[in-house]
Parts: C-alpha cells; structure tokens; sequence
C-alpha cells in the first residue's frame, strides 16, 4: 500500500530591515547648562511606546515592523560609572525618528540630545570663573588650575596631595534644598585621577548635619565622564538641604597624588 506524502510547510519568515545608531551628540540649549561633554553609553529603542531593546553604540539591529514607523530614542548612561548598570538618563529629552521601513534595507541615524524641559540645574561649577568648594578639613582643598591638563576652557579643579599635604575634604559653599517628591537627583562630573577620591553629600536635617560618603571614584589616566545618582541616597534621609563633598586620603603607594574636576552639574526635575 502507498500511502501519500505529506510535506511539512514551513511558515515564511520575517525579514528585518536594520536600524544603525551612530554615537550621539549632545546639544547645550543655554549657558546656564554648562559643558556640552557627555559618555552616553547607549540608547534606550522604541517603536509604538514599546522597548525593542538597549544597545551600545555604534550599533547595527535588526526591527521586524514594515512600513512608516516613528522610532523614539532614549539616552542611557552608567549609572555611577558602575559596569552593567545601564539606565535611561531622566534628564535627557527623546530624540524620534521618523522612517518608512523596508525589509533588507539598512537605516542610519545619529541621536542628538538635549535636556529636557523642567530639568533644574541646582548647581554648576566649571571653575571658569570662580571656585564654589571650600575646605572642611585636611592639609588643603580644590583649587583653580591653569595648565595642559585643564578638560575643556581655562580652568579645572585641582587637588594635590604630597609627603606634607595627605588629606583633603571640602564642599560646596552653598547647600541646596530637597524636595521629597521622588525627583531624581544626579550629580555629572568630568575627572582624571591617579588615585581613588570620595564624593558624598552633607545632610542638613531639622536637628544634625551628617556626611555620607556613598562613591568610590577610581583612577582615570585620562578624563572620563560619570554620572552619580543620588536619589536613594537623599530619599533615606530627606534633609532640608545639603551640600556635596570631596574627599582625598593620600595613597602610600602613589608619590604625587592628583585629582582633576571640571563641570559639575546638580540635576534635578522641576
């Protein structure tokens, strides 16, 4: 007996066409928003309010959907420069893209961000005409500095510590208040470093001033850019107000030890 053949049909599959994000730029809108300078890890992909994925850049992926779509784009940083913890930046406004996809064809585009409306700087030091830190303890505290390894304009923040300086500790000479509303609280900063320096906040409460030191900045040959959420931080405590600190304990295995800051930025949601 012949019994007939039966062919199992296989379903076609989709073909994609392919996005590539290019690494972004970012746009300063006014003066009162300091340095343009920015280590946007990656960007944070939706198509029809839903996350097609997260991916470092430059970038190549591939998206199934066919036809006009509006593609919208997030920011993501490092949270407090740690590996592995990619968040979308709250300060950044999207960035879309409007385009006809077609399956094969690959689509380039390069993000530009802003901040987004309602961002409120709290605080920003570029050390281009003023210093706003004074010493809290120690043998010394930042100073203006005018050399070749200045980032970006005329001046940085300098912190040097020797056989006869080995301890520094200072904050800003302003406090600023917190709103216990669930805005986030970030803190930018470009530095480089030859050893591990502190950065924490001083919490006024309606009854003691405390100091938590909270992040570890490792060295950094060259400048880099981080991005210190201090958010939980301020929630556990919700001061009235609080400043932000900087502390050195020389290390012994380092002879000169240099610590460089410029454009640090307080962020928070209006």
């Amino acid at each position: 007996m012949l019994l007939p053949s039966c062919n199992i049909v296989n379903p076609p599959e989709d073909i994609p066409a392919y996005m590539q994000v290019d690494s972004p730029s970012m746009v300063i809108t006014n003066s009162a928003q300091g340095t343009a300078s920015q280590k946007i890890q990656d960007v944070w992909c939706y198509i029809n309010e839903n996350l097609q994925g997260v991916y470092e850049m430059p970038m190549t992926f591939p998206i199934l959907n066919q036809g006009t779509q509006n593609l919208v784009f997030a920011g993501g940083v490092l949270k407090n420069g740690v590996a592995g913890t990619h968040v979308a930046y709250p300060f950044f406004a999207l960035d879309t893209f409007l385009v006809i996809l077609e399956p094969t064809k690959t689509y380039h585009f390069k993000p530009t961000f802003n901040y987004k409306q309602g961002t409120f700087f709290q605080f920003v030091q570029d050390f281009e005409s003023g210093n706003n830190f004074e010493k809290v303890a120690g043998d010394t505290t930042i100073i203006r500095l005018n050399d070749s390894n200045v980032f970006e304009g005329t001046y940085c923040g300098y912190i040097k510590l020797d056989a006869s300086y080995v301890f520094a500790e200072c904050k800003t000479s302003d406090t600023y208040p917190y709103h216990n509303d669930g805005s986030p609280y970030y803190l930018e900063m470009n530095y480089k470093c030859n050893q591990t320096f502190q950065v924490g906040v001083l919490a006024n409460t309606s009854s003691t001033a405390v100091k938590y030191y909270q992040w570890n900045i490792t060295p950094k040959t060259e400048w880099n850019k981080i991005y210190l959420d201090l958010s939980d931080v301020l929630a556990s405590i919700i001061p009235n107000d609080f400043g932000i600190l900087i502390k050195v304990e020389k290390d012994t295995t380092v002879t000169t030890s240099e610590v460089f800051i410029d454009n640090i930025k307080l962020l928070t949601l209006q």
